[in-house]
């Protein structure tokens, strides 16, 4: 069993906090939960018509469409590999998104995780930025 999860957090907090989980029994089951997150985290991100700036789901849109990214993933979660960070991208407010796939007995469920190297530093380079997609 494979459980794929959805985070939100802050960059100057040191937590990140579970929006979703999900089980997949496959790795390419799991593939195509973390897809359904995308796109359902995606259209969320978006929903606003009257914004004229670069939709922050884009992240999520490009690797919707990334094969060899979704084959990646895939083949990582096979091998029994945590991959904490299938898509991380910073939305409103610098909140930064990650997707995440594990095996089930690696599972944090349900309690919130420090930040990655990565995921802070990809929020402190949204507030230099001006903040949008990651």
């Amino acid at each position: 069993m494979i459980h794929c999860e959805t985070w939100a957090g802050l960059p100057g907090e040191p937590y990140l906090w579970l929006l979703a989980r999900d089980n997949a029994p496959t790795p390419w089951a799991a593939v195509r939960r973390l897809t359904g997150a995308a796109e359902h985290l995606a259209g969320r991100l978006d929903a606003d018509p009257d914004d004229s700036r670069p939709f922050p789901g884009a992240t999520l849109r490009l690797w919707l469409d990334d094969r060899i990214g979704c084959e990646d993933v895939a083949h990582r979660l096979s091998t029994g590999a945590y991959v904490p960070e299938v898509v991380t991208m910073t939305g409103p407010g610098h909140v930064v998104y990650t997707l995440a796939a594990m095996p089930a007995d690696g599972c944090v469920c349900h309690r919130p995780r420090p930040l990655t190297a990565s995921e802070a530093s990809m929020g402190a380079l949204a507030a230099v930025t001006g903040g949008g997609s990651a």
